[in-house]
């Protein structure tokens, strides 16, 4: 009997220790899993940062066109942020933090934001986190495919003013935008000028900024033709050759320029002075052997 009752006891304990390790190995495999997805999330977090947002926000890096995020969870609720994003004007009117950024931060506007409810759950992750452990956000991809040569200045000009043009057929940088002695007439007016770009941003950022622009008009324009990695290169090279040359430029906004270059007026008035002037020569050459003729039968 007492034999019996021994087995029946070590089966049981052995029956014991062998669950116990079937839960510890679960609970391993659901901890590595937790760890793993989190892991995801959190490189989800940083690709939609580096790409949507890092173009006007860090977090523990400072302010830049928006402010340093980094807290911001712990000073606003989760709500409070999801409707900021989707329209940050419509918060500016009812909310006083909000119109207290708008004023701090003017004149630049941040735009509305199309993020679904997983994207911004993926960065607001990435913000507690970095938030907890005191650490910088650093953008992955804001590194140059290779070192910069002095060619690459001389093709980063050509390539801004048009001269050579951009592989995957974005418009040329002075569509929009210029930099001191691009040309006699500048660049265009649409965006702010580049001149002190490099001054304004960290290398990093500046980077960041012409791999995945994310400032309306350009996010619009270069989604689909974005540039190259040579192209990054050589026009990195040019604005940072910019803030060399030009070490006291003013910096501006990131908007549009809210005034017209008055060169481009007295061009205006100009070129449309002289076209008056060749269409009244022309004119009159043209019609002046129908008025000789009609003088003369006038006379008859």
């Amino acid at each position: 009997m007492r034999t019996v009752m021994r087995e029946q006891f070590r089966q049981s304990r052995a029956g014991e220790i062998a669950i116990r390790w079937y839960l510890t190995i679960l609970l391993v495999i659901a901890g590595t899993l937790f760890a793993a997805d989190r892991a995801r999330g959190q490189d989800d977090g940083a690709k939609l940062f580096e790409t949507r947002c890092y173009s006007c926000h860090n977090i523990g890096g400072g302010d830049k066109q928006g402010p340093d995020l980094k807290g911001v969870t712990e000073r606003q609720s989760r709500e409070w942020i999801e409707e900021f994003v989707k329209s940050p004007s419509a918060m500016r009117s009812k909310d006083p933090v909000a119109a207290e950024l708008f004023k701090r931060f003017s004149p630049t506007i941040m735009p509305d934001q199309t993020l679904s409810p997983s994207e911004l759950d993926s960065i607001i992750s990435l913000i507690k986190n970095l938030t907890s452990k005191n650490e910088t956000f650093v953008p992955s991809g804001a590194k140059l495919s290779r070192a910069i040569v002095p060619a690459d200045i001389v093709a980063g000009k050509e390539l801004f003013a048009g001269e050579i043009r951009l592989a995957n057929g974005a418009p040329s940088c002075n569509s929009c935008h210029s930099v001191n002695g691009i040309g006699a007439l500048g660049g265009g007016t649409l965006g702010p000028d580049l001149t002190a770009v490099n001054i304004k941003y960290r290398d990093p950022e500046l980077i960041s900024i012409l791999q995945a622009p994310n400032f309306p008009t350009m996010n619009t324009i270069f989604t689909n033709h974005k540039l190259t990695d040579e192209e990054v290169v050589q026009l990195f090279a040019y604005l940072q050759n910019a803030k060399q040359l030009n070490p006291t430029a003013a910096v501006v906004p990131t908007q549009a320029a809210a005034t017209t270059d008055p060169g481009f007026l007295i061009l205006g008035f100009a070129a449309a002075t002289l076209v008056l002037v060749g269409l009244n020569i022309f004119w009159r050459k043209r019609s002046h052997g129908v008025r000789k003729e009609m003088v003369r039968r006038s006379r008859i």
